[in-house]
């Protein structure tokens, strides 16, 4: 009997709701006192999220269209660094990197990739589709 008292006591704690502060009723673990603080808390949570990410996508975008731009129908082209600066080009926001076998490193934006040269050239490249 004393054993059901305690998992009695356990299971009715009081805990208050992320959302509003508001005491939960139920299960020990509930989080929420609602379906609608619960679905506030999760859009709130997605807000954030989306507000801290929206600058760097618009700068990931601003690339890829400066490179589509530039390269109109070629696969591949030499461009001077200072035709990308200029059109504001912002070379350290990038989707990836990769190797190839002689060890150059090329940066993508989605379906282009960049690989920088010593004498102020850069070579970009699009993914075959």
């Amino acid at each position: 009997m004393q054993s059901f008292k305690i998992f009695f006591d356990i299971c009715i704690m009081k805990k208050k709701c992320l959302q509003c502060g508001q005491e939960t009723l139920g299960r020990s673990d509930k989080k929420f006192c609602s379906l609608v603080c619960k679905n506030t808390f999760a859009a709130s949570q997605r807000r954030d999220t989306r507000d801290a990410v929206a600058e760097i996508d618009g700068y990931l975008h601003r690339n890829r269209e400066i490179l589509a731009t530039l390269m109109g129908n070629t696969a591949k082209a030499e461009l001077d660094r200072l035709v990308l600066t200029r059109t504001g080009f912002k070379y350290e926001y990038h989707t990836g990197t990769y190797l190839n076998k002689d060890g150059k490193m090329y940066r993508i934006v989605y379906d282009y990739a960049w690989m920088d040269f010593s004498d102020q050239k850069i070579l970009v490249v699009r993914k075959k589709q």
